[in-house]
Order: C-alpha cells, then structure tokens, then sequence
C-alpha cells in the first residue's frame, strides 16, 4: 500500500479543490485480539465487489469528494497494514463521519480475518 500514491490519486481529483480535508485510516496487524489474546498473524481475504458498492455508496454522501480504499490480502503478520482507506471532503462535519462508516463497514462486510493466535 503506497499512501503517497494515494494521496496523488486525490490531489488529481478534478474536483479536489472543493475539499477542505483529507482524512486516512491505516489499519495494521497488532499483536492482540479484542479478547486480549496474543495473535501472531492474520490471514485476510477481500470481498471486492463489495468493498466497491461500499465506496460508491460512500461517495453519494453530500459533501464528499472522493473515496479512496486499498487492501493487503493474504498471510499477513503483526504490524503489516490490513486495509487503507482515504476521503476527500468539504468539512470536518462531513468527513470524519464518512471515513468512520466506511471503515467499519469494510471491516463488517468486506474483510474477512482469520487470526493466527500465539
């Protein structure tokens, strides 16, 4: 996942100049599961048909730019980064609550994990 390469693909938006902000979020592998247990690795599998609707659906909200998401399947290990996801946006007001519900719709609907425990 190159995130200069994304932020590129966004300052290129034709529109990008009616955005005010640009807000990233790269998840990465950590060492322990919400249950706290120690986990090693994961394996990540992608459902990109759905990751798509999902980012369109993104982009229909009012006041938002572009919508931008990439992943890393297969065998990952602690540390590695899992998914990254970008919007574009006019203002806070609208963007920070676009990203947070692409985000954990992706994490919902799109990705599936198998974590490979310690």
């Amino acid at each position: 996942m190159d995130l200069s390469a994304v932020l590129s693909e966004i300052q290129s938006h034709p529109k990008i100049s009616q955005a005010g902000m640009v807000l990233i979020h790269l998840g990465v592998v950590r060492s322990f599961n919400l249950k706290g247990e120690e986990v090693k690795g994961l394996e990540l599998s992608v459902d990109e048909a759905r990751a798509e609707a999902l980012r369109a659906e993104a982009l229909k909200k009012p006041g938002i730019i572009e919508a931008i998401v990439r992943f890393n399947p297969g065998n990952l290990k602690v540390g590695d980064p899992i998914m990254l996801a970008a919007v574009a946006g006019q203002t806070r007001g609208e963007t920070f609550p676009a990203l947070e519900e692409l985000v954990d719709r992706l994490k919902k609907e799109a990705t599936f994990k198998k974590e490979e425990l310690a």
